[in-house]
């Protein structure tokens, strides 16, 4: 059976968003002193990370079970 999905694509973006976020945005908030800021960064980036590695790890667990 041959299926289009596009769940590689939203891991790609979730991991790589996450990881600038965590990268760019973190720096950029602890330079100016923006805790608040920087607390929330941190959050949202991980956050991103691990919705973009359950992504990865249910569609591969659907994958070796159903398909």
């Amino acid at each position: 059976m041959f299926e289009i999905g596009y769940s590689h694509y939203a891991v790609i973006l979730f991991l790589i968003s996450g990881g600038l976020v965590l990268y760019v945005d973190v720096r950029i908030y602890k330079r100016d002193d923006l805790k608040k800021e920087k607390k929330a960064a941190k959050i949202l980036g991980w956050l991103n990370i691990t919705l973009g590695l359950l992504i990865f790890l249910v569609d591969w667990s659907y994958y070796i079970w159903f398909v």
